[in-house]
């Protein structure tokens, strides 16, 4: 499992400004064979499973802050990362109202299925969280514009 430390940095612009980051080396990067790899491995020992991508012209991955919490780090902080290339699939709940939308819709579904993992689960929690059906009806005849733009649900 490659190994590297790093200091957990802030994103620099709108809306990650509030983000922490691990900045992972390109060499890693280029071993993973991906330039958008799904990765899992431990950061000051605590396990994760995340999703590295290319921002502020470097390749990073964000620390959620119940991460940050349990590897007891915050930003700024110097850490030691072991990060590997996850094999296992990361299948996303959709809620029974927002598949039966994409089953009526194949051009809706195709969108969705090529959204990227963590807005198809954002999009998934966003109407499974709704507590009211009236509120869940309104979000599940927000997601058609939401899916097509590619934008985060309440963006």
């Amino acid at each position: 499992m490659p190994s590297f430390s790093t200091q957990l940095v802030p994103g620099a612009k709108r809306p990650y400004d509030s983000w922490t980051f691990v900045v992972v080396p390109e060499k890693i990067v280029a071993s993973f064979g991906s330039k958008r790899p799904l990765v899992r491995g431990t950061l000051n020992g605590v396990s994760f499973r995340g999703t590295v991508s290319k921002g502020e012209g470097v390749y990073r991955m964000p620390v959620p802050q119940a991460l940050q919490s349990k590897a007891k780090v915050a930003c700024g902080d110097q850490v030691p990362v072991f990060m590997e290339v996850d094999p296992d699939p990361r299948p996303v709940d959709v809620p029974e109202e927002l598949q039966e939308l994409l089953d009526a819709d194949a051009e809706l579904a195709k969108r969705f299925a090529g959204l990227p993992p963590a807005h198809r689960r954002a999009w998934a929690a966003y109407v499974a969280d709704a507590k009211r059906p009236q509120t869940r009806e309104r979000r599940v005849a927000q997601a058609p514009d939401g899916i097509r733009s590619k934008s985060f649900p309440g963006a």
